[in-house]
């Protein structure tokens, strides 16, 4: 309840404190920038169970509504303040299937953290992104809205199915594997050296113990357009003896020129002490003009092998040597700064050592609108 509460205070207090859409609210002695946006789509699945209609909030960039506070204090030259961030979704669309096509949305925190900010780096403390959170997930096509690399977060629940109606969902065949994304962390951020930030963070989810490391890259060069690029590195202990730790080591390239063509390139493996070696990558060549963004993508994720269930939820064991191509196109449309309309498709095939799959197909047109 008081999650909740504070959540709509923050939302109430960053339309009513300023003119409409307006970002920041001028308090003697402190900054406040408030923010946020409503992302609705219609998404349409097609699966071996059939195809259904559905009207979610798009996980790739999920409802939202969030605040940054902060002060100077000038005699230290020292910047010190808080970032507050919650999520609220309506049918999110890697929850729903065809038995549960409505579900009720509920809060959730996503940063709750305190920092301080000066000519030596920063630090962040409180739960919030960890080091190398979104180093997979460097983009300068403009349709991340509709074409992000974690692809299963659209329509994560639905199943591949074989013959005998068993299978496993996108969410666990797919997986874009970036790091460990928030939780309870220090985190340090360096200077920026030149066009090169690094960060580091330690913490802990769900009492297990998280150490992450990360480089991340941008700059634009004359006649050649910009460059984006990060890498990053995460160990977390999977069990208290920390006998199953997972490793995961991934990076990402985005190229944009100055005619608007842009190339993307995302790659990730995790490994663990029990014998998980899985790889994800992506390729996506897209084109830009004026209000209007383009893409297509190929990505794949080899060796997950996810557990398969049967039509009443139940595991009937691994589907080993798992392979799932996604081959995918993605349109936005932006009108105004603060509004995305979109259109995106993927298709989802699984290749394994037993069974036989169908393909799962996804498409959703949806927008988003910041305030």
């Amino acid at each position: 309840m008081k999650k909740h509460q504070l959540a709509l205070f923050i939302a109430a207090a960053g339309l009513a404190s300023t003119p409409a859409f307006a970002q920041k609210a001028e308090v003697p002695d402190l900054d406040v920038d408030f923010y946020g946006h409503i992302n609705m789509a219609v998404m349409h699945a097609d699966t071996g169970e059939g195809s259904e209609q559905y009207i979610v909030d798009n996980d790739y960039a999920s409802s939202r509504v969030g605040a940054r506070i902060s002060t100077d204090l000038k005699d230290i030259d020292l910047k010190v303040g808080a970032h507050v961030e919650f999520e609220y979704q309506h049918n999110p669309s890697n929850l729903v299937t065809p038995d549960d096509r409505s579900i009720k949305g509920n809060w959730d925190e996503r940063h709750i953290n305190l920092f301080a900010a000066g000519r030596y780096g920063k630090i962040s403390v409180g739960q919030g992104s960890g080091a190398a959170d979104g180093a997979t997930e460097s983009d300068l096509s403009g349709t991340k809205v509709a074409s992000f690399p974690d692809l299963a977060l659209v329509g994560g629940a639905l199943r591949f199915v074989d013959d005998s109606n068993n299978g496993p969902t996108l969410f666990t065949s797919v997986r874009n594997q970036d790091f460990e994304a928030r939780y309870d962390r220090v985190r340090y951020d360096a200077p920026a050296f030149g066009p090169v930030n690094l960060a580091v963070s330690q913490g802990y989810k769900d009492d297990q113990d998280i150490s992450e490391v990360a480089a991340f890259y941008n700059a634009s060069f004359d006649g050649l357009g910009k460059l984006s690029a990060s890498v990053g590195y995460s160990t977390k202990d999977e069990n208290d003896a920390g006998a199953k730790d997972l490793d995961t080591v991934g990076g990402s390239v985005s190229w944009l020129h100055d005619t608007g063509i842009n190339l993307t390139a995302v790659y990730s493996n995790a490994e663990n002490d029990a014998g998980r070696d899985s790889d994800f990558n992506m390729f996506k060549v897209g084109y830009r003009t004026g209000k209007h963004s383009f893409t297509v993508h190929r990505a794949a994720g080899e060796d997950f092998n996810p557990a398969a269930v049967d039509a009443n939820g139940d595991n009937v064991g691994a589907v080993q040597g798992s392979d799932v191509e996604i081959y995918g196109a993605a349109y936005v449309y932006q009108p105004i700064k603060r509004l995305d309309v979109y259109f995106a498709y993927n298709n989802f095939a699984l290749d394994a050592d037993n069974g036989d799959y169908d393909d799962v197909n996804v498409a959703m047109i949806g927008s988003r609108l910041k305030f």
